[in-house]
C-alpha cells in the first residue's frame, strides 16, 4: 500500500479504526521508532480500509483470549 510497511499499515489501520488508540511502539532500534513515527504521514483510502476488513474476517478466532483468572480481571 503506497510504500507503506506492513507495521505502518497495522498501526494506521488501527488509527483510522479507533481514533483514540494511541499505539505505544516496541522498538529497540531508532530507526524502527522512525518508520513506525512516519505512520502519521499516511491516510489509508477507504477502499484500503474495506479490503483490510475483508482479509481480517476471513481469519477465525479460536478459543478464548484469556483463561478464566485472566479473563476475571478484564473490563469486556
Amino acid at each position: 500500500t503506497r510504500g507503506m510497511t506492513s507495521a505502518q499499515i497495522a498501526m494506521a489501520w488501527m488509527m483510522d479504526k479507533h481514533p483514540f488508540i494511541v499505539p505505544l511502539f516496541g522498538t529497540t532500534k531508532l530507526s524502527h521508532l522512525e518508520e513506525n513515527l512516519r505512520t502519521v504521514d499516511f491516510k489509508l483510502t477507504p477502499k484500503e480500509i474495506e479490503e483490510l476488513e475483508a482479509k481480517v474476517s476471513e481469519i477465525p478466532n479460536i478459543g478464548p483470549r484469556y483463561d478464566a483468572e485472566q479473563q476475571a480481571r478484564v473490563e469486556y
